[in-house]
């Protein structure tokens, strides 16, 4: 379990930093990224560099320890990583525009990218 949370910790790092130079791209093309929940609130660079990097570990930690519970540790982390984000991905449609939410699901591909191959090869591919 050691290696599986210094893995997702590591691969959340690295899709962190990652994200922050997809937001500073977002930022030059599209101008501020704006969330508009209650009021509108324009995103800053420290917000995605801390839920990539937060919920990039949990996430990790969590469908690890179910797929370590599994007959296919390393098949089912895939399925239920790429079922979460793309279930995740539909969200940001309803609280911001469709440019920010665009650039969010670009945020969640590029942290997919960085974690789901990364923690898969810590899991076995049977038990």
């Amino acid at each position: 379990m050691g290696n599986l949370l210094r893995r997702a910790g590591i691969a959340a790092l690295i899709a962190a930093v990652a994200n922050v130079v997809v937001y500073f791209i977002a930022v030059q093309v599209s101008g501020p990224l704006v969330v508009t929940t209650s009021a509108p609130m324009e995103v800053t660079v420290a917000l995605p560099f801390t839920f990539t990097l937060l919920l990039g570990i949990i996430g990790s930690s969590i469908a690890g320890m179910i797929a370590l519970r599994t007959a296919q540790p390393q098949r089912t982390w895939v399925i239920i990583s790429v079922v979460a984000l793309v279930l995740y991905g539909i969200p940001p449609f309803a609280s911001a525009g469709v440019t920010t939410a665009i650039w969010f699901n670009v945020m969640h591909a590029v942290a997919g990218i960085c974690l789901i191959p990364a923690v898969a090869r810590v899991l076995p591919t049977t038990r």
